[in-house]
């Protein structure tokens, strides 16, 4: 950790909920640490303190003491290389940050999302514990409040590969009120290191702090389609990087990464016509990669079709893994 920076910079980064790492000073004898260490999630500030609730119990900290800190990833929920020991929960919840909803309500530990109906992940309900109500009274929140927003209900259903949805409680309730499940999607993950080691072809790769025209070019029909939505959706990126490879002056590819808790989201990997079969994918997801490593950032994520066979080699061929899958479901 930087142990220079001031107090109100260590302070600004930090919101409640975020699982930190917080470097503070101690009152120690001379010979013994005068630093420590404590990791757990923030869940209260104050302007004296800082209160992060740890393994041993919560711990308060007067800011007067802190000396670094910052957010780190989840911690894992199993042995093994860390790209793979998060859990399905925690890697879910992590990833709404890198294509955040317009708006968003917490039924208990259900996520209900709404970006103006552009895309799945912005709009559906995502379930991450407990409703704190019965299933069939939590399913009748949830279709009103869709229903509020004038979008029909739609729920994202995760579980490790080749789950069945019939053996989810949600995804089997919402079978049995005759909804259609489709649209399997592969969630992908792999160490920062090795994707940005991948081989690629020696082309100018910027990396943007946010979009521009030239980004925007090179983005698909449907995303200049609902440029407004997704522009207002981008905005709530904390910390991204908008990639432009170029070719002779033109715009060529373009691709987007998202990082937090330690994780890097890419996004929106779109080679133009003209400048395909020149594997300018890969130079842009070894940007991506690249751009982890300057934030200390040490795991990628991405989210793919099952079906789109092409992008799924490519994505294995870099390194990544299947982590884990997931389902939509939704009323006929």
């Amino acid at each position: 950790m930087n142990d220079n920076r001031s107090e109100s910079d260590l302070t600004c980064a930090l919101r409640v909920g975020m699982r930190i790492v917080v470097r503070s000073r101690l009152d120690a004898e001379p010979g013994s640490p005068s630093l420590t260490d404590t990791v757990g999630e923030l869940v209260a500030t104050s302007p004296e303190a800082l209160e992060v609730r740890t393994r041993r119990g919560d711990v308060t900290i007067e800011r007067d003491r802190v000396v670094a800190a910052k957010e780190v990833p989840p911690a894992p929920s199993r042995r093994g290389r860390p790209h793979l020991a998060i859990s399905m929960t925690d890697l879910q919840e992590l990833m709404v940050a890198g294509m955040p909803p317009l708006r968003r309500d917490w039924l208990g530990r259900w996520l209900l999302r709404s970006a103006d109906g552009y895309t799945g992940r912005g709009n559906s309900l995502l379930p991450l514990g407990d409703p704190g109500l019965p299933l069939g009274s939590a399913m009748a929140e949830v279709e009103r409040w869709y229903a509020d927003r004038g979008r029909p209900p739609l729920v994202q259903l995760f579980g490790p590969v080749g789950f069945a949805v019939a053996e989810d409680p949600i995804g089997a309730w919402a079978l049995d009120h005759d909804w259609q499940v489709f649209q399997q999607t592969l969630v992908m993950t792999a160490p920062a290191d090795l994707l940005a080691a991948a081989s690629a072809p020696d082309v100018r790769v910027e990396a943007l702090a946010r979009p521009d025209e030239r980004w925007w070019s090179g983005t698909t029909g449907r995303e200049q389609e609902h440029r407004a939505t997704l522009a207002a959706m981008l905005d709530q990126v904390d910390d991204g990087a908008y990639l432009v490879a170029t070719v002779d002056g033109q715009v060529a590819a373009i691709g987007r990464a998202a990082f937090s808790q330690g994780w890097a989201g890419v996004f929106a990997v779109h080679v133009l016509p003209a400048f395909r079969r020149r594997g300018l994918a890969r130079a842009v997801m070894r940007a991506a990669a690249a751009e982890a490593q300057t934030r200390g950032v040490r795991s990628a994520y991405l989210q793919v079709s099952a079906d789109n066979d092409a992008a799924v080699g490519l994505y294995r061929s870099l390194g990544f893994d299947v982590h884990h899958e997931y389902w939509y479901a939704k009323p006929h």
